[in-house]
């Protein structure tokens, strides 16, 4: 895993806005990131969130291979929170083993019942549903 040197930069690099049967998606990608580096990620990729001026928001966040910590997860309960506002639905890929208990810490702080799904295929077809 690489280090990031500008996490501006990289959070830009990792959202991204696909069409989906029609339907807008939004694309977190925090795919193979250490514990350390998800904070600082998580918090621009909301402010970038918030700068699209979008609401309704259908949201898959991608964590395959990436590791969390405490800091992480606090990262992504209090992300959650600040935007529920713009967030419709949240579907979740690569949660396993022990991942699956943290997404409950976060669901659980955030409302946001963010669903566990295995593939981005799967994700984009509950979204659209």
């Amino acid at each position: 895993m690489k280090e990031i040197e500008d996490y501006s930069a990289e959070a830009q690099a990792r959202m991204k806005w696909i069409t989906y049967k029609g339907k807008e998606i939004l694309i977190d990608d925090y795919s193979n990131i250490m514990p350390n580096q998800l904070p600082p990620l998580i918090e621009n990729i909301t402010n970038l969130t918030f700068q699209s001026g979008k609401k309704d928001i259908l949201l898959i966040v991608d964590v395959t291979g990436a590791y969390a910590n405490k800091e992480a997860v606090s990262a992504f309960s209090e992300s959650g929170k600040k935007s529920k506002e713009l967030i419709k639905k949240t579907a979740v890929v690569g949660i396993t083993g022990v991942k699956k208990i943290l997404l409950k810490v976060v669901n659980k702080f955030t409302g946001l019942n963010a669903k566990p799904l295995s593939t981005r295929k799967e994700a984009k077809e509950w979204l659209v549903k």
